[in-house]
């Protein structure tokens, strides 16, 4: 039995369970999710013979060891590209930049099987990305996507440093729009890579971050860029200087790094002192575009000159003689929209993710959309505003503060006040707070909202630590608070609830260092939360743009968001509230309107559909180029600005009381589709009918067929061979099982036949296969038109009589489908057996249709279904 106290007891069942975790994850590749967490955290207590009452407090640790840990899916390209060359390679074994990041990261709470999942990934997308050893001119175009505040930046620092021990000498980062978002990112690389902190005066002396673990000797890291105005052109904030004297005639070993803003002149400045200094035209280059989908997207039409920082990028890339470009984002609606065959004799071709796409999963400690807007349990995160619809007018004026904002405030100070509380009980000092205000784009509502604030906080301040009597029978502020915490108390976890009196006294404190910040491109002020003097930053940020894309708020917790937008990645980028919330997710929370909170779980429902898509592209060994993408919109919403949507092409889609028949496959699939289907038949048990033509099987589970019509080849398109109406039968019904009620969990399965010829054994059952002549001469492929009877629908399980198929799929329950079967015998020279299927949708008038845009590679694809 464990000795000690409990804290000690706490630590040595989570470290236990670790190594358990680890070796579950090597021996089957996966990740555990939280419920085998928490089995295998119960079975340490009890083998340890410790209290069950720990088991909260141990997955708490455990959660924090096992921290922002990334995993990937991959659309995979093929083994070779149309003139031969290999798509991937092997990234050397031996990585010291790299291995040095990873052992960073373990100093800041990583655990052994987080840094060997985030090996494993980046080396996937490396290996995707150019070989640095390949001779001649080449060139890579990728795009990575993660959540949003997910750990996406951590991602590319892993790449670069892997990237430098590969061999690329010429690294360029594409830091945003805002002095903010550059700094940021160089922060994080100078943390991460170099090692030295590129703003000091004599940098010799200047080891941060990983540079106080260990110095690469065998390289010399040139930072063209520095964090801040101590070095560089002070009207850059540290950016690019065209100037550098200092860095000329470079050679050898060394590698140079940027990170710039995203401006064009900027663009071009690298680009040309690299070309002059840095071997630009021999040396591989890596560049990453962080926020790739925002002013990176060419929105001129067709023959028009690409907007200025496309064309910069796109020039930059054509100038370098081996380059792979890899896009960063969390909304790549914009960057799967772009056209894969634009290209130009100035500026080559566009930015299309032609190569891979990466797809990053974050851990179960992740706090993002499905936890916030879908797991609300017994006390929601997300708190409806209904007395904000006219606070801020039109013209940027702005009326009394609403109360609803009154009571975020007070919450966010007894939730910092529990905070503190939680970390001196577990003998850490306290962690940055945060508030989030957006309420407006318009920075002229910005300062009035400030005020407003600032005056609330006051009042808060001066009524708690000099209260009076209220001439006015008013509650006082500790009443005030008071009835805030009733709600705050009720939601808190239990293992770390915190009571009212331990919490009360750290109050004051809260209002001590509590301070008003409005962020936006009229003051200019920033967040520098790294250099806070002192102690943790406690703060309301108030703010709009600025606050909305790349900006991470550290330890943000209450959030009073009413600013609305008609596009999905401009919504999604404002989710400043996802993250990392170790120790205090029960305490985050949303306020927004009804009609936003809405938005929100529209979009994030549409995100998880084309994330699923991805997840299932994985298995089909293709390239972003040979299958199309469908994103689907939100009523009166688009994806994007229709200026990034030139290439894209809106349809109206729902499959509600639908019949897709599956007619064409290649010639050399047909047999591997009979056999697949004869399987899946064969694990259907005894039929309902024994018909002689038709066996009638009911209720069985959506979960039996899926596998089969996922393994089924359909001929989709003929420059792809993906799958096509399978594929989106597939996607709806997922759906439909999503949606409340759920439906099209079981199935009704219809084997049919014919009644006179050969009968033979079909999965265990005696049928006389279909015979069908191919609708074209192919000889590479199977065509038979329309392969299904409209009197096979009346099988399905409550159909009424009908004469027509529409007529038939009305009076259908439209909790189960159809799936019909048909053995097939090609009547051609060489009498192919092959099968075919016909999958039927009950008319469901509550499954709303949907607009979906599809990219070019999609309408392609579509011409052929």
């Amino acid at each position: 039995m464990a000795e000690g106290t409990r804290e000690a007891q706490v630590e040595s069942a989570a470290a236990t369970t670790v190594e358990m975790l680890i070796t579950y994850t090597q021996k089957t590749g996966r990740t555990a999710d939280p419920d085998a967490v928490r089995k295998q955290a119960a079975h340490v207590l009890s083998m340890e013979e410790l209290d069950d009452s720990l088991l909260e407090d141990v997955i708490l640790k455990v959660e924090h060891l096992r921290d922002i840990s990334l995993d990937g899916f991959f659309i995979v390209p093929s083994e070779a590209d149309a003139e031969g060359e290999p798509t991937a390679w092997q990234p050397t074994p031996s990585s010291p930049l790299l291995d040095r990041y990873l052992r960073y990261l373990g100093t800041d709470g990583w655990s052994p099987d987080s840094q060997i999942r985030l090996r494993r990934v980046t080396h996937r997308i490396l290996a995707r990305c150019g070989n640095p050893t390949t001779a001649g001119t080449w060139s890579r175009r990728g795009m990575v996507v993660g959540d949003v505040q997910s750990g996406k930046t951590t991602s590319y620092v892993s790449l670069i440093c892997a990237a430098i021990d590969a061999g690329y000498r010429n690294i360029v980062v594409l830091g945003g729009r805002t002095n903010d978002l550059r700094h940021q990112t160089q922060e994080r690389i100078d943390l991460g890579v170099t090692g030295i902190e590129s703003s000091a005066v004599d940098v010799s002396k200047k080891h941060i971050g990983v540079g106080l673990l260990q110095q690469i000797r065998e390289l010399t890291m040139l930072s063209l860029t520095s964090q801040d105005h101590v070095s560089g052109d002070r009207r850059n904030g540290g950016d690019f200087d065209s100037n550098r004297k200092s860095h000329n005639n470079i050679s050898g070993t060394v590698v140079c790094i940027a990170v710039i803003k995203k401006h064009a002149k900027m663009i071009d400045n690298v680009a040309g002192w690299l070309a002059n200094n840095g071997d630009l035209a021999t040396e591989p280059l890596l560049l990453i575009d962080d926020e790739a989908d925002d002013a990176s997207i060419n929105t001129k039409k067709p023959g028009q000159s690409p907007t200025a920082i496309n064309g910069a990028i796109r020039a930059f890339l054509k100038r370098a003689g081996r380059s792979t470009y890899v896009a960063y984002t969390a909304t790549p609606y914009a960057n799967v929209m772009i056209d894969p065959t634009a290209t130009g004799e100035k500026h080559g071709e566009d930015l299309f993710p032609r190569d891979f796409i990466a797809l990053l999963t974050p851990p179960p400690t992740y706090f993002g959309a499905r936890r916030f807007l879908k797991e609300q349990g017994v006390h929601p995160r997300t708190v409806v505003v209904p007395d904000a619809e006219n606070w801020i007018a039109k013209t940027g004026a702005v009326g009394v503060l609403p109360e609803s904002l009154r009571e975020a405030i007070r919450e966010f100070v007894l939730v910092s006040a529990v905070r503190r509380a939680r970390r001196i009980r577990m003998g850490k000092e306290r962690q940055h707070e945060t508030m989030l205000v957006h309420a407006s784009v318009r920075t002229g509502a910005h300062s009035q909202i400030d005020t407003l604030i600032q005056n609330e906080v006051d009042r808060l301040q001066a009524g708690w630590d000099y209260p009076v009597s209220s001439a006015t029978g008013a509650p006082s502020v500790e009443e005030e608070f008071a009835e805030t915490w009733r709600g705050l108390d009720a939601r808190q976890d239990t293992a770390l609830r915190v009571p009212w009196e331990e919490m009360r006294e750290h109050i004051t404190r809260v209002f001590a260092n509590l301070r008003v910040e409005t962020i936006n491109g009229v003051t200019k002020a920033g967040l520098d939360y790294r250099r806070a003097k002192n102690e943790p930053l406690t703060v309301i940020a108030v703010g709009g743009t600025k606050l909305s894309r790349g900006l991470t708020l550290e330890g943000l917790t209450t959030s009073y968001h009413l600013r609305s937008s008609n596009q999905h990645d401009t919504l999604m980028q404002m989710c400043r509230w996802f993250g990392y919330r170790i120790g205090y997710e029960d305490l985050c929370r949303l306020h927004a309107q009804t009609k936003l909170l809405r938005a929100f779980t529209d979009i994030m429902e549409s995100d998880e559909e084309l994330r699923t898509e991805l997840e299932d592209m994985t298995t089909l060994g293709a390239t972003p180029l040979e299958f199309g993408i469908r994103i689907r919109t939100s009523p009166g919403m688009t994806i994007t600005a229709p200026n990034k949507l030139r290439r894209g092409l809106t349809v109206r889609d729902a499959l509600a009381g639908k019949t897709l028949e599956v007619t064409r496959t290649a010639m050399n699939d047909g047999t591997h589709n009979d056999e697949i289907l004869q399987g899946l038949v064969s694990k259907l048990g005894a039929p309902v009918s024994t018909d002689a033509t038709k066996k009638v099987w009911h209720g069985i589970p959506w979960e039996t067929l899926q596998p089969s019509l996922g393994d089924f080849r359909e001929m989709g398109s003929e420059i792809s061979g993906l799958k096509g109406k399978i594929e989106r039968a597939m996607s709806f019904v997922r759906e439909a099982q999503r949606a409340t009620p759920p439906r099209l969990r079981t199935w009704t399965v219809v084997l049919a036949g014919r009644e006179q010829g050969e009968r033979e054994d079909y999965g265990g059952m005696k049928i006389v296969r279909v015979q069908r002549t191919p609708s074209e001469e192919d000889a590479e492929a199977l065509n038979f038109g329309a392969i299904s009877d409209p009197s096979d629908e009346q099988l399905a399980r409550g159909a009424g009589p009908g004469r027509t198929r529409g007529a038939v799929k009305s009076t259908r329950p439209r909790e189960e489908g159809l799936l019909i079967i048909y053995p097939i015998v090609s009547m051609t020279s060489s009498d192919v057996k092959t099968s075919g299927v016909a999958i039927s949708f009950p008319r469901d008038d509550e499954l709303r249709k949907h607009n979906y845009v599809l990219n070019p590679v999609a309408q392609l694809q579509e011409q052929h279904l």
